[in-house]
């Protein structure tokens, strides 16, 4: 079991995976893939707001998941309607892998 499974069913959520799909030869952007991914956590990370004491807020959240599924760097993450943390989101650095599970930072996109 991994650290997901430790916490109840209805804190879990599923998401989608949106995927670039490169370039073809012609530097054309390829179709973007969206790759359903199930039982994942996701929350607030932190908010920070900017030195400059302007009005826009920096938000951030992470998202947990049990082994079995590799994120990407370069995916964006899509949190359905309804949802905690819902809207579209972009991964924020490398997502950290760790025995019983992934952390993935994410920033709105």
């Amino acid at each position: 079991m991994g650290i997901v499974g430790m916490f109840p069913k209805a804190w879990r959520t599923d998401v989608v995976v949106l995927r670039g799909g490169g370039r073809d030869a012609k530097g054309n952007p390829l179709p973007t893939s969206e790759i359903p991914v199930t039982d994942c956590l996701v929350g607030p990370r932190a908010t920070a707001e900017p030195l400059d004491r302007s009005d826009v807020v920096d938000s951030t959240a992470a998202l947990y998941r049990d082994n079995g599924f590799t994120f990407l760097s370069t995916d964006r993450v899509r949190v359905p309607e309804g949802t905690r943390m819902a809207g579209e989101w972009s991964i924020d650095g490398l997502p950290g892998e760790w025995p019983y599970g992934v952390e993935v930072g994410l920033r709105r996109a």
